[in-house]
């Protein structure tokens, strides 16, 4: 009946852990997410294929491995209202009829209706080999989204029982193992890069569902309930120098729509949607810094059946700190109601040159959280 957050948090990592996960690679969660125009030949395959040609003359052989992140949202402490509700009700089972724990009842339950957690992590790791004739990466990349959303029954207030208020909880991800293929041309006197990622992609998905006063952490079993199904997707990607210090990028991820159904429960059952992400963006690279923006063209619906979207405009910026290290600074503004403004900072240290350690981290109103680190190898 405890730590209903508790459960989804449980599956959450559960999927994040059987699947090699990334939202974005730490340098962009540093610069707020940006990368489509300002993404090196590392982190190309997490946002535009095309800047896998943007390597340096030197640069021959590279990696990721590995870049791990996390971001949590849980406004108004809904798991600790959850366990309030439920400590309520087992105190109004045995005193039924009094009156000032129905108040308290009624009010407690009230004050969890349509509330929200939700999550995402990252795992995920590059090897890039760049060069004159078709600069190539490999690439695990997988992403995992979970939620968490109550509904309050108008007849179970009156009633003083609960009969259909509940709470889902439905996690969903996918696993990307891939290749990155880029190529530059010259197109107007300007460089002009074409890249592609085709993959193999796997679905999974979890959901779990109950009344509010039974939502149970202990029932919460993600490796024996989920659902998963492979299919093949495409990223593609375009990089044009408008200058020698701008660059323009176009991104499309994820080509072929895919769904799957979760499995069901209590009679309840959600679909796990993929459908194509389009972002455009420009960035201004100097030898000592670089700033970029981001936004994306269309939004983000993970689960058919809930309201829950997001479209992001995101801005950032790295400074060379005397190429020992490398300062960011990042904002990400919400284009929907359903996710927070965030702002992000992060350093990459490079003591020798060849090895490379990445932190960042992100921050938003109501307990809205996240973190990132990565390891990068160049050679």
């Amino acid at each position: 009946m405890k730590r209903a957050a508790a459960g989804i948090a449980m599956a959450f990592l559960s999927l994040s852990a059987a699947a090699s996960n990334t939202l974005s690679d730490t340098r962009s969660v540093g610069m707020g997410g940006v990368g489509v125009a300002s993404a090196n030949y590392l982190s190309a395959s997490f946002h535009n294929p095309a800047l896998a040609t943007q390597n340096k003359t030197h640069d021959r052989f590279g990696m990721i491995l590995p870049v791990v992140g996390a971001r949590v949202f849980d406004g108004d402490d809904l798991h600790d209202r959850v366990d309030d509700f439920q400590d309520l009700n087992d105190l109004l089972a045995v005193n039924p009829g009094n009156k000032v724990l129905e108040a308290q009842w009624r009010a407690a339950l009230l004050d969890l209706d349509n509330e929200r957690i939700d999550a995402d992590a990252n795992v995920g790791m590059v090897i890039a080999i760049p060069n004159r004739v078709v600069s190539t990466n490999f690439f695990v990349s997988s992403h995992a989204t979970a939620i968490l959303t109550t509904d309050i029954d108008e007849n179970d207030l009156n009633n003083n029982e609960i009969k259909n208020s509940n709470a889902q909880g439905v996690v969903g991800g996918t696993v990307d193992i891939g290749f990155t293929f880029a190529k530059e041309f010259i197109f107007l006197d300007r460089d002009l890069s074409l890249g592609i990622s085709p993959k193999f992609q796997q679905l999974l998905a979890y959901n779990y569902q109950d009344n509010i006063d039974t939502f149970d952490d202990d029932d919460f079993d993600f490796s024996s309930d989920y659902v998963d199904k492979s299919a093949f997707n495409a990223d593609l990607g375009a990089a044009y120098a408008l200058s020698r210090n701008v660059m323009l990028g176009l991104s499309a991820q994820n080509l072929f729509s895919q769904s799957l159904k979760t499995n069901i429960s209590n009679g309840v059952q959600a679909t796990y949607e993929v459908k194509a992400q389009y972002t455009a963006a420009v960035a201004y690279n100097h030898p000592r810094f670089t700033v970029a923006a981001d936004v994306d063209l269309n939004s983000n619906q993970p689960f058919k059946e809930k309201s829950y979207k997001t479209q992001f405009a995101r801005i950032g910026l790295e400074a060379d700190a005397w190429r020992f290290a490398q300062l960011r600074l990042g904002y990400i503004h919400s284009m929907t109601d359903y996710a927070d403004d965030l702002i992000t900072a992060g350093i990459g240290l490079k003591p020798f040159g060849k090895f490379g350690l990445d932190i960042a981290a992100l921050y938003g109103d109501e307990d809205n959280y996240g973190a990132s680190a990565q390891l990068v190898f160049h050679f």
